[in-house]
């Protein structure tokens, strides 16, 4: 089997190839190999190492960053998945499109309280997002549909794990790097407590990509189930190793913020996530065990 994947430079990219090169075929090209910014690059690519299945990773994903510059966010978020779903068509690659809960990012209604603006988002809903970068990530699943029907979109959260010496040089942060810090130090750290969202361990959505690509086409929440706030989610969390009192809640100015996602069409599917708390217990039991083993 032929993988082709875009994006292996960043967080879940270089994951999954690190994973998925040793069961099958892998190409995951480099800038010059592949700019699918450029349609004739996405078409040559494409066609050239005829994948079964193109995992689409790349992206600008930093939201300041498409704010900033929305024209970059289109041009490499929209079009180049427009070019690179294009091609798919031509080859019969099936293209597995990762989207992002940023696309559920809306305001509340001025008449809506805030039990049905919490309620966990599901795939049929119609979304309207604040930020460019969900914005775009929506244009771009509808841009992915339009040129290749047989796709599936995955709309994924806030992810974490262990990072590589060279993320840490670039100052890579994620909230379980976080979280062990203030085991290890016994440091201070205040979370919103209206900011509601997932956060998986990204190894969870590497190992669970396999069966995603053989998923019926169609949009798909992919990552922990609904949940409480980033505050709840943490100081849960830590209190299971006894810290929750380092954990400070913080009121957010903007109101509140809904990114939880519905899990019913992922578990029908046979794709199950732990939830937000279960996930970071887990890794950070599993990095205490492995440090005192390493002191042995």
């Amino acid at each position: 089997m032929r993988i082709m994947l875009t994006g292996a430079g960043g967080f879940l990219g270089s994951r999954l190839f690190t994973y998925y090169r040793e069961k099958y075929e892998v190409w995951a090209p480099s800038h010059k190999e592949l700019d699918f910014t450029r349609e004739e690059s996405a078409r040559k690519a494409v066609q050239d190492f005829h994948p079964d299945v193109l995992l689409h990773c790349g992206a600008i994903s930093d939201v300041g960053t498409c704010e900033r510059d929305p024209e970059l966010s289109m041009r490499v978020n929209v079009e180049g998945t427009r070019y690179l779903a294009r091609a798919c068509k031509v080859t019969g690659t099936r293209m597995i499109m990762c989207s992002s809960d940023q696309v559920y990012f809306r305001k509340m209604g001025e008449k809506e309280s805030l039990e049905e603006y919490l309620r966990p988002h599901r795939e049929e809903e119609h979304c309207s997002p604040v930020p460019v970068y969900g914005k775009h990530k929506l244009l771009a699943e509808a841009a992915c549909f339009e040129e290749q029907p047989d796709s599936v979109i995955l709309r994924l959260t806030w992810m974490y794990g262990e990072l590589t010496e060279e993320e840490q040089r670039k100052g890579r942060r994620n909230l379980a790097d976080m979280l062990e810090e203030m085991l290890r130090k016994g440091k201070m750290q205040s979370f919103y407590k209206t900011d509601y969202r997932g956060v998986t361990d990204v190894w969870e959505v590497v190992c669970n990509m396999e069966t995603a690509w053989k998923l019926p086409a169609g949009i798909y929440n992919f990552g922990s189930p609904a949940c409480g706030s980033i505050y709840e989610i943490v100081r849960d969390t830590m209190e299971e190793f006894g810290a929750e009192g380092l954990v400070e809640a913080l009121e957010g100015s903007n109101g509140p913020r809904n990114l939880c996602m519905a899990p019913e069409k992922m578990l029908y599917a046979g794709i199950h996530f732990l939830s937000a708390r279960e996930g970071l217990e887990h890794y950070l039991k599993d990095r205490k065990n492995t440090s005192l083993s390493g002191k042995r």
